[in-house]
């Protein structure tokens, strides 16, 4: 790199960073009301370390489909999932780094939920085309 790293990164964006301001999440998420919410929690400019797996995890625990605009999802909501953003990404770790993280998906990667037996559908959702798990019955489809 030929610039200082906090010239060119934004701390503010990094989910498990000190500087991580949720509000700007927040801010930046009720400016892309058209998107679909799978396609913006990957954005790196917006949720720096948030990826595929936290992605689907994060929205079935706040219970919102991946398929959701952004700008339907009621603000409640959004601050969920900008909370769980920041808390699943900590969970995250401390599950790998004890080489444990597999046994704590609830919809990645799996074909029924472990705690309720519902189950799992997967599907390439986004412009991103990424993979999503989802339940369905659970996360409500915001459109």
């Amino acid at each position: 790199m030929d610039q200082p790293l906090d010239e060119v990164y934004d701390w503010e964006t990094d989910v498990m960073g000190d500087s991580w301001k949720p509000a700007k999440a927040l801010k930046r998420l009720r400016e892309l009301g058209d998107k679909q919410i799978a396609d913006v929690l990957l954005d790196q400019n917006i949720f720096s370390g948030v990826g595929n797996i936290i992605k689907n995890e994060v929205l079935y625990r706040c219970g919102v489909h991946p398929e959701s605009l952004v700008g339907k999802i009621p603000e409640a909501k959004l601050k969920a999932i900008v909370k769980e953003s920041r808390a699943y990404s900590f969970d995250f770790l401390k599950w790998r780094r004890n080489n444990e993280l597999s046994r704590h998906f609830e919809v990645y990667e799996q074909k029924k939920n472990k705690g309720s037996g519902e189950q799992v559908q997967r599907k390439e959702t986004g412009k991103s085309k990424r993979s999503s798990y989802f339940i369905e019955s659970v996360q409500k489809l915001y459109k």
